[in-house]
């Protein structure tokens, strides 16, 4: 009856389509009608919509008649649906944590009507062993995501808008680090960028609604950085770490889909929020407005929402960066000479930084009926930096003289330079789909979206240099350098001549991802089992462009630092460096209106760095796949394959001899196919207990600056990078294996394995260069390669849960804990193209893999009053390496303690105040062993306070 009952569907599709002559041809061969008759003599849909005490709808409850092994789930709209329900009477049981179990007998007769709708079923909270009610405002919304987990057939983890809020976040990769398994790294104190189980950034993808974003990252990264998404914006995130076939197949570490909020209730809610902020290490102050309303009409047929968010902030970091080199200090002909690890560069740099963050979204949906619904998306967000950057530059180089004093360097070069910069980004993704359930047929979804990305930096960099110091370097403190100048005046502005200027106007990045998808699920029976079939298919295609025009500018005449000098006279890391005077950024750029016919360009370097950034970049991706799951009992499995197919076009400049020469435009490209089997198995012990199993196949595409033949110059960091279009893509196999137990009333303990087999993984090549012109002596190369193959395996624990069982002022105390460990080993060739030489590696981790990762928050929530301590542990992990493990970069373990507290005043009205980052705990990096720092930042801490009001 299988086979029979799938093509009946599939033709009775066909024909509300229009294929009337197709079916006739089929009902030759096929009985339809006799077989249509049949089954609403014998089989009914039974459907409904799940709400809770405030006629709020409850997603992911689970609905079950237990008696007949037929079981559903309800999706965000509260809606549920049972097919094929036989003739009878029976026992609907419905579950959902938080609330007591509702059943509803239910009568099906011969003859009857198809489809049985039980209406709005409203759930009673849980109350324990006092009467007390369990379920809160502040836990709510998390119930619902747990319950959208727990039902879900792949291993995910669902973060609520709530639960956001419990946490003094402020954009999503903030929110991020609260989940287990989930690093970040930081820009300027914020969370940046996101990646899953210590895999690279372009192992996790990233989408809003399904869609992902596409990325406008200047150095070409895949992914986009998340501190871009105001984290308010949303209505829950979502964290698959085992896919499903219907889903992208380019999420070896994961996929994060961050999804926004639809109107929910047919009284009109708004929620707003007036706050402010401070910054203690720039003892600046910040911004913070929020509004959002939402209501549903006709019946509760039509929603419209809208929500928008500003904040103002001003923050920044105290920064030093050094690089070293082994070098001989003194002659080699003197006996008292020796090699060691010496400061070859020494920058520092703090940064002043004001950010605007806008972020806005809307959403209007149509529910025909509780089957069909139609609904249009747009979120946009916007982020503006401003910073301003000083810096002085020591550049000893070989000048390393004298043995007897081997900190002391001779005859070097020292600058001071002011970089004023404006980055702009912005992203726009507007969404278009539908579910319709036809009869009971099938269901079909389908959706549209466009997505564009763009970033934009401007740039004036004013640098001046003084030459024939002598400086000794005591590192006795390895951490904070000492620097005293013992020949040549830091401090003098008139001993500083103008070096050059360089005009960024502007770096461009643009991106943009149109997409179309359609999905179509089929019910099915073996003997008294339901599952369903489903098939899809998807299109996107990606543009990525690059753009820069630099100019350098020389100067003709004399021009020193004092004629522009800022008088500025501060101080770092506690009063340790004395920064002295930049050049003022008005009164520098004045100087150049006003003596323009003075500046000469420097047409080589200008060519070569604008030329060395120009890309265009065509991506199409094609997918299908297909599909099953079934229900036997408590177990269940899902299993199907996902085939995705990719090509790469490309248009680049090519540089000849170092920009001498002009650029010649170069050309080409790539493709690849990945067949992915994917299998999901969940054996559910009780309704609240479930044990999980996956295997997946899954992939990672390069960067699209990595397959660009592009060799980008950093004057700045002395490096060279260059792209590779020989690469290939990573793939990967997966196994997870996880048990998860929620509680009755709210909270999760959990626990599982996960292991990655990764072949053709993706590193950045690192090699120093020994260039016989003395063009690039010096410098490092890095370049793209593909490694051999990697193993990754790790444990994931989890525990969520409020102290319910305990009684008076102690109920409301709760935990939040998290662990995951990681271990990684890669091997592969690592070949040094100035030697020539191959050396091999082994037992390497993972590029920013972390061997442990936790949070730990202690929270309250009772009478109107909440308060969280919380702990972000990341382990030490490593940064890039080189072909000597000695030599290998690394990133410190560092801990950030935040503590956020709000009190409800009256009906609808709170007040709030957050604390970020009170440990002020340092980011450090370090070239093969802690003495040798290379990156040292401290950010201060942050606090934010105001007023929600919601009416």
């Amino acid at each position: 009856m299988g086979l029979e009952y799938f093509f009946k569907r599939i033709s009775l599709i066909l024909m509300s389509i229009g294929f009337s002559q197709t079916i006739s041809a089929i009902e030759n061969v096929w009985s339809i009608n006799t077989i249509e008759t049949r089954i609403q003599q014998e089989y009914a849909v039974i459907n409904g919509r799940i709400i809770g005490p405030e006629n709020d709808v409850l997603p992911g409850a689970s609905v079950i008649i237990r008696s007949l092994g037929i079981g559903s789930s309800s999706d965000w709209d509260g809606l549920f649906t049972l097919n094929r329900v036989p003739l009878g009477r029976h026992i609907v049981e419905i579950s959902y944590l938080g609330f007591d179990t509702f059943t509803k007998e239910v009568q099906i007769t011969a003859g009857g009507t198809l489809e049985v709708n039980l209406g709005d079923i409203k759930l009673a909270p849980t109350t324990n062993q006092l009467g007390e009610v369990i379920v809160t405002g502040s836990i709510e919304g998390q119930q619902k995501a747990y319950n959208l987990q727990r039902s879900s057939d792949n291993i995910k983890t669902v973060v609520s808008a709530d639960l956001i809020n419990r946490f003094p976040d402020i954009n999503v990769a903030e929110a991020m680090q609260r989940v287990s398994g989930v690093s970040i790294e930081r820009d300027g104190g914020e969370g940046s960028i996101v990646k899953i189980r210590g895999t690279p950034q372009n192992f996790t993808t990233i989408s809003i609604n399904g869609e992902q974003i596409p990325p406008t990252d200047e150095e070409g990264a895949r992914s986009e950085s998340l501190d871009l998404v105001s984290a308010d914006q949303l209505a829950s995130m979502e964290v698959s770490k085992a896919i499903t076939p219907e889903m992208d197949g380019d999420a070896i570490g994961g996929a994060i889909n961050l999804i926004t909020p639809t109107a929910r209730g047919e009284k009109a809610q708004f929620r707003t929020t007036i706050g402010g902020g401070y910054n203690n290490l720039f003892d600046k102050g910040s911004t913070t407005l929020k509004f959002r309303y939402d209501q549903r009409f006709a019946d509760n047929k039509f929603g419209v929402l809208f929500g928008t968010s500003y904040y103002n902030t001003n923050n920044g970091d105290e920064r030093y960066q050094a690089t070293y080199r082994f070098r001989r200090i003194g002659d080699s002909d003197d006996p008292n000479s020796f090699e060691d690890w010496v400061i070859d560069d020494f920058r520092l740099r703090p940064v002043q930084r004001e950010r605007d963050r806008i972020g806005a979204n809307a959403t209007v949906d149509y529910k025909f009926n509780n089957n069909s619904k139609v609904f249009a998306k747009l979120i946009y967000s916007k982020l503006d930096d401003r910073t301003l950057r000083r810096r002085i530059r020591f550049r000893p180089r070989n000048n390393y003289d004298d043995p007897l004093n081997p900190g002391v360097a001779n005859n070097i070069e020292v600058r001071r330079d002011v970089n004023d910069k404006i980055v702009d980004r912005e992203n726009i993704t507007f969404s278009f789909g539908g579910d319709h359930a036809l009869g009971s047929l099938a269901k079909l979804d389908y959706g549209i979206t466009y997505t564009t990305s763009q970033r934009e930096l401007e740039s004036f960099r004013y640098t001046f240099r003084q030459r024939g110091l002598t400086v000794n370097f005591d590192r006795s403190d390895s951490d904070f350098p000492a620097i005293t100048a013992l020949e040549g005046d830091l401090q003098d502005d008139s001993a500083f001549d103008f070096s050059f200027l360089q005009r960024d106007i502007p770096i461009i990045n643009k991106g943009k991802n149109t997409s179309a998808q359609l999905n179509l699920a089929f019910p099915i029976q073996v003997g008294n089992n339901q599952g369903e079939i489903k098939v899809g298919g998807k299109y996107r295609g990606i543009e990525n462009i690059r753009r820069r025009t630099l100019v350098q500018y020389g100067f003709d005449g004399d021009y020193t630092l004092d004629e522009v000098s800022d008088g500025f006279s501060g101080t770092i890391f506690d009063d340790r460096y004395e920064m002295g005077s930049f050049p003022e950024a008005n009164a520098s750029n004045q100087h150049f209106v006003d003596n323009f016919q003075n500046y000469e360009i420097n047409e080589r370097i200008t060519r070569s760095n604008s030329d060395r950034f120009f890309y265009n970049a065509n991506e199409d991706v094609l997918a299908a796949y297909a599909q099953g799951k079934m229900q036997f009992d408590k177990f269940r499995i899902l299993a199907g394959v996902r085939y995705e197919s990719t090509e790469v076009e490309y248009d680049a400049l090519q540089i000849i001899e170092d920009g001498r020469e002009p650029s010649r435009p170069i050309d080409g490209g790539n493709d690849f196919d990945f067949v992915l089997p994917m299998v999901h198995l969940k054996y559910a012990f009780t309704d609240r207990t479930n044990l999980r199993l996956s295997y997946t196949e899954s992939f990672a595409r390069p960067d699209l600056q990595d397959l660009v033949p592009r060799q980008n110059l950093s004057f700045e960091n002395l490096v060279i990078s260059t792209g590779n279009p020989e690469l290939n893509p990573a793939s990967a196999q997966n196994v997870d294996l996880l048990f998860e137990h929620y509680f009755r009333s709210d909270g999760i303990i959990s626990g599982g394995l996960f292991y990655k087999k990764v072949e053709d993984f993706i590193f950045d090549q690192v090699s120093d260069i020994d260039d016989p012109g003395n063009q690039f002596d010096g410098w490092r190369q890095t370049k793209p390669v593909n490694g051999d193959e990697a193993n990754l395996y790790g444990v994931e624990v989890n525990l969520a849960k409020k102290f319910t069982f305990l009684s008076g002022f102690l109920s409301g105390l709760g935990v939040n804990l998290n662990y995951t460990y990681v271990q990684s080993d890669s091997s592969f060739d690592f070949f040094n193209e100035d030697t020539g030489e191959t050396n091999t590696r082994e037992d390497v981790p993972f590029i920013g893999q972390a061997d442990n990762l936790w949070n730990a928050a202690l929270y309250y929530d009772k009478g109107g009053f909440t308060s969280r301590l919380s702990l972000n542990y990341n382990g030490k992990s490593l940064l890039s390496f080189t072909d000597n493990p000695e030599l290998d970069f690394y990133v410190e373990e560092r801990y950030q303690l935040d503590v956020n507290v709000s009190q409800k005043i009256m009906k609808g009205l709170t007040v709030f105040a957050e604390f970020v980052n009170l440990l002020d705990e340092p980011s450090i990096e370090y070239q093969g062993l802690r003495s040798r720092v290379t990156n040292y930042e401290s950010y201060g801490w942050f606090s934010r306070f105001g007023i929600n009001y919601n009416f």
